[in-house]
């Protein structure tokens, strides 16, 4: 494995995809309000344009009171547009989800208010309710399922809890759950169809980046891979301090196996020597196939005197390991590495990642199955 994180697998695939709309993992979540941001961003002015615009229906029911409404109608577009700055602007996630709710609870009523400051504009406009049970469709793609049903629920649960207590005091609150409740109900069964597809989409990608960094024969992270992860953590140790470390290390003789047992022995044999690697470092410690049998295991936090160790205790496990080839068939394979830790000087991957290569190859040249550290 090149611990960048596995796929999941499952075998229940129906059930896991269910279990991820209900109860869904951090990663997808944050998958989705990236993937849906700018989507909900656009609809949310929409949606303000749309109210504010509105007013127009209120001119035609009733042109006295429209003069009272038209406030009321403005505050309910200043409140959406805000929404749309805190997505514009990638404020937390929970933050804009939590002013999304309040949001639409003060829109709500502030609509229940405008119908009331018109000539009969409760019995007039109640349909115009239907207006906020897209809402959930259109603004909220960024939020998982449950919050999205949530809040479909409190957008279809406040015109009649305000009407209960006496807030519009014309609110048919009776006639109102036979209006939205079916047509709520139907909406949060698109919501969940809506989630299948997110979902589905995320899964492909996940799965397509996963073949993409990993080394199919070995399970290490690609060239590709170790690259990016090493420019990460030369940014990190750069921001944050502390040290980083590279080693370099390549089978001795490896074509020697090839030629005599054939390339399934030589897979086999490369496929344990990272086994062994992958047993003797840390779970922080990244490892990556940089090209034939040459690997590179990359150590956060991990400074030359330590990776010099490190180093010595993957040569040992290697050396001392029968590394079976074939039925009756075992060799014992010796490995040499180079190292390096990062300097100021390391401007760039390149840098960094050559500096090991020399050390590697001074290792070799120096007789093989051995350590030798960059000056």
């Amino acid at each position: 494995m090149c611990r960048a994180g596995m796929g999941r697998q499952g075998t229940d695939p129906v059930g896991h995809h269910i279990k991820q709309v209900v109860w869904p993992d951090r990663a997808y979540v944050d998958y989705k309000f990236d993937h849906h941001r700018l989507f909900s961003t656009i609809m949310t002015v929409a949606t303000s344009i749309t109210v504010s615009g509105l007013w127009g229906w209120d001119y035609v029911i009733d042109a006295e009171g429209a003069r009272r409404t038209i406030g009321l109608r403005l505050v309910m577009s200043v409140i959406i547009v805000l929404h749309a700055l805190l997505l514009h602007f990638r404020v937390p996630r929970r933050l804009t989800t939590a002013y999304a709710f309040i949001g639409a609870f003060t829109c709500q009523m502030l609509f229940i208010e405008v119908l009331n400051r018109l000539d009969h504009g409760m019995q007039a406009q109640f349909s115009g309710f239907l207006f906020f049970t897209f809402l959930p469709l259109l603004v909220m793609q960024y939020v998982p399922f449950t919050t999205g049903a949530a809040f479909m629920v409190l957008i279809i649960s406040l015109p009649p809890a305000a009407g209960a207590v006496g807030f519009a005091h014309d609110f048919e609150y009776v006639k109102y759950p036979l209006l939205l409740g079916p047509v709520g109900a139907m909406f949060i069964c698109v919501l969940f169809a809506f989630e299948q597809i997110n979902y589905t989409s995320y899964e492909s990608q996940r799965l397509l980046r996963l073949v993409a960094i990993t080394d199919s024969l070995t399970g290490a992270g690609t060239r590709r891979f170790i690259t990016d992860t090493a420019a990460r953590e030369m940014a990190r140790a750069r921001r944050y301090g502390g040290p980083l470390s590279v080693l370099m290390l390549d089978i001795d003789h490896f074509k020697r196996i090839n030629d005599t047992w054939g390339h399934q022995a030589g897979d086999q044999a490369i496929r344990a020597v990272v086994d062994l690697c992958q047993g003797a470092i840390r779970d922080t410690d990244v490892i990556g196939r940089f090209g034939g049998e040459e690997f590179v295991i990359l150590l956060p936090q991990t400074d030359r005197p330590e990776a010099e160790r490190v180093a010595e205790r993957l040569r040992c496990a290697v050396a001392a390991a029968p590394i079976p080839l074939a039925p009756d068939v075992s060799v014992t394979l010796t490995c040499s590495l180079g190292v390096t830790t990062l300097s100021a000087n390391d401007h760039s991957v390149d840098t960094l990642l050559g500096r090991a290569d020399k050390a590697l190859y001074a290792a070799k040249n120096a007789g093989r199955n051995r350590v030798s550290v960059a000056a």
